[in-house]
């Protein structure tokens, strides 16, 4: 009986311990879709809503060009919202989105925004290069890229208006947007001058652009010079020009064309001057030669154009001068250099004196210069021993030689 006893009370024991069952209750998670449109303008409010039972570790997770963002819902009521970001709402282009609770996906859909050029149109404009040649053969490109006041490119087919005036002449075209931009050449014309360029979409103009036409390489040409008389006197100076150079098409080359101006003389040698176009005229000078020549004159435009030659004889102008020397033949006296009119020789005039020794070998060369219609040589002792010597004197092409005895 007591055994019995035992069992019982230990029986109560056991049930009395054991854990009462509980009610285990799981609300399962739902959401539903509020109708959502699919396509937006840049800068529009967008927000996409859910009737849902929770908001605990639900999220909004949306991307687009700009990269991913992570919304966090506003509750009202059962509904669940989750409004776009300022950045997100004003660009262009497709937007995915995604309804994440814990680790698990219950929704997802895509939204388009498209460009909104109601707000206003921007234009961006670039024309290049800003110079090109007459001929119809060589262009400028100018592009436009219209975008909405968010930056967005304009979707294609876009019309763009182009404008293009030259002096009194205006042309207008117009072309469709395509991949982001439009584009037209804006071909040169035969008469150089400036080409003013703007553009239009929607209400919107570009600023005002320049290209700027240039005469094409210069043709041939014709030259001409001017001098006060013919006679080489190494004193003045002779000018010479060119007619107005034009290109193939009339126009008057650009300011600041090189022209070379080449002279060949006499003795095959080659002088040159260079002068540059003003309204097409290109001028050069140079001095009288000191001596009787003949030049030939022929003008360049380097790699463009040549002119025709000019022949120029220049006469001696020198007509005469004396010798005299002193007792002891170390000093060598010019005297009485007489020009055209018998006037003094320009001073300046270059005067060469090549000294012998008996065995006609050249000893020495001197050089001077005129001065009041003289000048004058001096032998030292020094450097010209005692002996016989012959004296060559040249002045303005005129050569007199005379033999001396040095003491």
């Amino acid at each position: 009986m007591k055994r019995t006893l035992y069992i019982l009370v230990f029986l109560v024991l056991l049930l009395g311990c054991r854990e009462a069952d509980t009610e285990n209750t799981h609300h399962p998670v739902s959401y539903e879709r509020i109708p959502l449109k699919s396509v937006f303008s840049a800068g529009d409010s967008i927000e996409v809503q859910f009737k849902g039972n929770t908001t605990e570790h639900t999220h909004l997770v949306v991307s687009n060009a700009l990269g991913s963002v992570v919304l966090k819902p506003k509750l009202k009521d059962t509904e669940l919202t989750f409004r776009f970001p300022k950045a997100f709402r004003q660009k262009a282009g497709i937007c995915h989105w995604a309804l994440v609770h814990n680790e698990g996906i219950y929704d997802k859909g895509e939204i388009s925004i498209l460009p909104n050029p109601q707000k206003g149109t921007l234009m961006e404009s670039y024309l290049g290069p800003q110079s090109i040649i007459a001929g119809k053969t060589d262009f400028s490109m100018f592009v436009t890229s219209p975008t909405d006041i968010y930056d967005n490119p304009l979707s294609d087919s876009t019309e763009i208006r182009y404008s293009h005036q030259l002096e009194d002449t205006v042309q207008q075209t117009s072309v469709r947007l395509k991949n982001l931009m439009g584009w037209k050449n804006i071909h040169s014309t035969e008469k150089s001058g400036r080409i003013l360029v703007t553009a239009s979409c929607n209400d919107s103009h570009s600023k005002e652009l320049t290209t700027q036409v240039h005469p094409a390489n210069p043709i041939d040409f014709q030259i001409a010079y001017e001098r006060t008389h013919p006679y080489a006197d190494g004193n003045q100076i002779i000018t010479f020009s060119t007619d107005a150079i034009q290109d193939e098409f009339g126009n008057i080359v650009s300011d600041g064309t090189l022209v070379s101006f080449s002279v060949a003389n006499t003795k095959g040698m080659l002088l040159q001057t260079t002068g540059t176009t003003i309204n097409g005229v290109a001028e050069a000078r140079l001095l009288h030669p000191t001596e009787a020549e003949t030049w030939n004159i022929t003008a360049y435009i380097t790699g463009a154009a040549k002119s025709n030659t000019i022949t120029l004889d220049f006469e001696a102008a020198l007509k005469d001068f004396k010798l005299s020397l002193s007792e002891n033949g170390r000093t060598l006296n010019i005297k009485e250099m007489q020009s055209f009119m018998g006037q003094w020789i320009p001073d300046g005039m270059p005067i060469t004196l090549k000294i012998e020794d008996e065995n006609k070998v050249l000893f020495d060369t001197k050089r001077a210069t005129s001065r009041l219609g003289k000048a004058q040589f001096t032998l030292s002792k020094d450097f010209y021993p005692n002996g016989s010597y012959t004296l060559t004197l040249e002045a303005a092409g005129m050569i007199k030689r005379k033999n001396v005895l040095l003491k």
